[in-house]
Parts: C-alpha cells; structure tokens; sequence
C-alpha cells in the first residue's frame, strides 16, 4: 500500500488546539479513528511536533488519499488545521530500479 508523508499546520498553538491535535493524533496513533476517516487509513510513523513550528508530521498508508477529503475539511472548518502537505514515498529500491533505467 502506498506510503504518504503528511505535514499538518495547525490552526493556532492556544492550549485549546493543542489539546485537540494530541488527542486526535494519539487515538490515530493507536488505530483510533474518527467515523470519516477511511477504513485503510494507518499511521505507521509519526506523530512528531516539530520544534520549529506549529506542525504536526506522521507516515500514513492508504489507497487513495482522497478519500481522506471529508475529514481534512472538517477539521480545517474547526479551525485545528491551517494547511497541509501531503508527499508519496517510495522506498528505496524503488529509486534504485528507478535510477537504474535512467543509466540503461
């Protein structure tokens, strides 16, 4: 299953939000989901809160990440995410064979 990078930006640092986030991504971290997020989302790494900003970093696998548009949007409504970044991993074999048909 394909793996994503997703950064979150919350909304604002008030202990309020913050309360909100370390709820959120701890019940995801555990396989906790809200009812909208999609049944073959999992955290696979993560959460981390970066040092430098109001940002929220985890590995995820799923499918088809536009299923996750319903949530995302509700939680950007609240006010909890401000934006987000989503990057499609690959491994590194992956850019192994990849660099090695550019070299054929």
């Amino acid at each position: 299953m394909p793996l994503f990078l997703n950064e979150v930006w919350l909304g604002d640092v008030s202990p309020k939000v913050m309360d909100e986030a370390v709820t959120f991504f701890g019940n995801l971290s555990v396989g906790e989901k809200p009812r909208n997020l999609p049944n073959d989302l999992r955290m696979v790494a993560g959460p981390w809160l970066s040092a430098e900003e109001a940002k929220v970093m985890f590995i995820f696998e799923i499918d088809d990440p536009s299923t996750m548009f319903d949530a995302f949007a509700e939680r950007m409504v609240s006010g909890l995410f401000a934006r987000r970044k989503l990057t499609l991993l690959s491994d590194w074999d992956g850019l192994k064979a990849y660099a090695d048909r550019l070299n054929a």
